[in-house]
């Protein structure tokens, strides 16, 4: 099968998990036999072999809004698709996210192929509500991405039933696929607990964009409750998205700044360094569509403290992979960390067992083989 994949962001281009589900559905899809071509954003306009996957950057410079900058670039995107087209036949669009939705509904009727849609999340619950003219575009796209499309995909039951429940979206065109991971890599990881930490202090990681969506806030203002019963944890507060100074600002104003170490975007190979290093991830999200960092952390043994939101209500197993505490409450994530890093025997045995439950249900050659089947009810 011949794939078409479009997406704003491909590594090395990674700002969220849009990313690393496109290249690792890819791969594995490549991997099985199939021809995948990826056309995405860049800072100028070229082509390259990736992994055995054919990737097209196209020029994508900001504009004076996002809204302005991806329209913009969706038209590059469909130029570039057209151009493809007159080469070769592709047997599914398959966009991901908004940011790809007019370049694929174009290119859906130029080669008269199914499109396939990907939410990975929506605008109405990551900003809370419609509540401005960009918004309320951006809403409008997903709402066009997901009537165009002739099979959407969501990557939790959560946001399926938004997708029902605001889109109108006939029940049976939607379909819930997980993320997945290679667990494999993740168990690679060395031990750098002596790089991270003084050898008395038990380190707790967060992974994420620094943003109100991820409960950074939350997160902080639950290190002091922390530190009061178990002063030995140390939080390592990993990611970018802007939020870095306004982040450490806080810690520093709640009197934490010693114990919350901000390093800014971490590289995969450090950051699986990092889980395999740590007593738990904490993962507070206010809204979480999947969470893939919950995976990644079970993959490499590690228990997850996160918020029952979403996907993390599907992927942690409460008091068996990790713990649930409520979101947006810094007294229940206090309670987690506490809980999780106590008793290291308890704390081994969870990870075990998220171990065993990410390298079970959520490998990728699953995950490709549903979306398979997902592409072959669509071509009829």
């Amino acid at each position: 099968m011949k794939i078409l994949m479009l997406t704003w962001e491909y590594p090395p281009n990674k700002v969220g998990g849009v990313a690393a589900h496109v290249e690792d559905l890819s791969k594995t899809l490549n991997e099985m036999g199939h021809d995948i071509t990826v056309i995405t954003f860049g800072d100028k306009e070229e082509s390259e072999v990736r992994d055995g996957i054919k990737v097209h950057r196209i020029n994508a410079k900001e504009g004076p809004d996002i809204t302005s900058w991806v329209l913009m670039s969706n038209h590059r995107m469909q130029k570039k698709g057209a151009e493809l087209l007159k080469e070769e036949d592709f047997d599914i669009i398959h966009a991901h996210d908004w940011s790809a939705v007019t370049a694929a509904s174009s290119l859906k009727e130029i080669a008269d192929s199914p499109m396939i849609m990907t939410l990975h999340s929506l605008e109405r619950s990551r900003v809370g509500s419609i509540h401005s003219e960009m918004s309320k575009l951006i809403n409008d796209l997903e709402w066009y991405g997901s009537y165009e499309a002739d099979r959407v995909i969501t990557v939790g039951e959560d946001i399926r039933d938004e997708i029902l429940h605001h889109f109108s979206v006939p029940e049976e065109k939607l379909h819930y696929v997980p993320n997945g991971v290679f667990a494999e890599k993740f168990q690679e990881g060395e031990f750098i607990r002596d790089e991270i930490a003084l050898d008395w202090e038990v380190p707790v990681l967060f992974v994420g964009r620094l943003c109100h969506q991820k409960g950074v806030r939350h997160l902080i203002q639950s290190i002091p409750k922390v530190l009061e019963k178990k002063p030995e944890v140390k939080f390592i507060v990993a990611g970018g998205g802007g939020g870095v100074e306004h982040y450490r600002n806080m810690a520093e104003a709640y009197g934490v700044g010693d114990k919350a170490y901000f390093p800014g975007f971490v590289p995969d190979e450090q950051l699986i360094d990092l889980y395999n290093s740590v007593d738990a991830t904490v993962m507070p999200s206010v809204y979480e569509p999947f969470g893939i960092v919950a995976l990644e952390s079970m993959a490499s043994g590690t228990p997850v403290v996160g918020s029952y939101v979403g996907g993390i209500k599907q992927t942690v197993v409460h008091e068996w992979t990790g713990l649930h505490v409520e979101p947006a409450n810094p007294d229940s994530i206090a309670w987690g960390i506490e809980k999780a890093v106590s008793d290291p025997a308890w704390n081994n045995w969870m990870g075990k067992n998220g171990k065993k439950r990410a390298r079970e249900k959520f490998t990728w050659y699953k995950v490709a083989n549903e979306t398979l089947e997902i592409y072959e009810r669509a071509l009829g």
